[in-house]
């Protein structure tokens, strides 16, 4: 009886199945990538629409940066490496109040201004549909005029330029 001795051209051995499963899970990976990163401009592309005739925010904040607008990263009262620390008085403890600016139609570059001015700090930026031109400020949060503490982060609404009738057709359509 004649045995065949010779193996298969289809078998693999474990190091060569090993190295098949990771080139494929290389492949995966980078189509997951690929994927997530075109969701992820799709996205920002819906939450912050071009704004062809208004200022860029990346372009404002750079500016507000080069101009030393932007508050340290340090709190307050934080005491620097070559300062002993000081004794708190009652007057310290209390949080200075300052009015929250009147930024309502303002473009949204001089409303952060407004705002960085008061010694106050930009919050989340949200948008609305509104008549109004994109990057227009609708409102704020807290309020125009309320007494917040220095440093205290202020939300701007801004419009995304389109019309709410608009949107709202959109949303029925789907």
């Amino acid at each position: 009886m004649a045995t065949n001795t010779k193996t298969s051209p289809r078998r693999r051995t474990s190091s060569g199945l090993a190295r098949l499963w990771g080139l494929r899970a290389l492949i995966a990976a980078a189509i997951g990538v690929a994927i997530g990163a075109g969701a992820g401009v799709m996205t920002v592309n819906k939450l912050e629409p071009g704004r062809t005739d208004s200022v860029d925010s990346l372009a404002v904040m750079l500016d507000s940066i080069s101009k030393g607008r932007i508050p340290d990263a340090k709190p307050a009262g934080t005491p620097t490496a070559d300062a002993a620390p000081a004794a708190p008085d009652s007057a310290s403890l209390e949080p200075e109040l300052v009015s929250v600016p009147a930024v309502t139609d303002l473009e949204e570059g001089d409303a952060r201004n407004a705002i960085l001015d008061a010694g106050l700090q930009v919050g989340e930026v949200q948008f609305r549909p509104s008549i109004k031109p994109a990057g227009i400020v609708l409102g704020t949060f807290p309020v125009s005029g309320a007494r917040v503490p220095t440093k205290s982060a202020i939300s701007l609404v801004l419009s995304d330029g389109r019309d709410p009738a608009d949107t709202l057709q959109q949303h029925s359509l789907r």
